[in-house]
């Protein structure tokens, strides 16, 4: 037997927070990655990222979801490395 009042309130409800704590190089940036002009993406869901490269606070996320977006810029040396592969 169980109180319909409790229930309302959200009895047998729980949520689970986790913090992260990301820092930039000189050369990085937060910000949602454009698939066209980025490589090396990360298996996952980009669409819960703001502009900004963050997710929004109170946004649901799964196991799949993005929640931090970073770019840094590729030198020439690692573009002709990838080239020759």
């Amino acid at each position: 037997m169980l109180n319909q009042s409790a229930i309302d309130r959200g009895f047998f409800r729980s949520v689970f927070y986790r913090t992260y704590e990301e820092t930039l190089m000189p050369e990085e940036e937060f910000t949602n990655p454009d698939p066209i002009k980025t490589s090396g993406r990360k298996h996952g869901t980009y669409e819960k990222l703001d502009k900004d490269g963050i997710i929004c606070p109170g946004t649901q996320v799964s196991g799949d979801d993005i929640i931090i977006g970073k770019v840094a810029p590729v030198s020439q040396t690692e573009l002709d490395h990838l080239a020759q592969q």
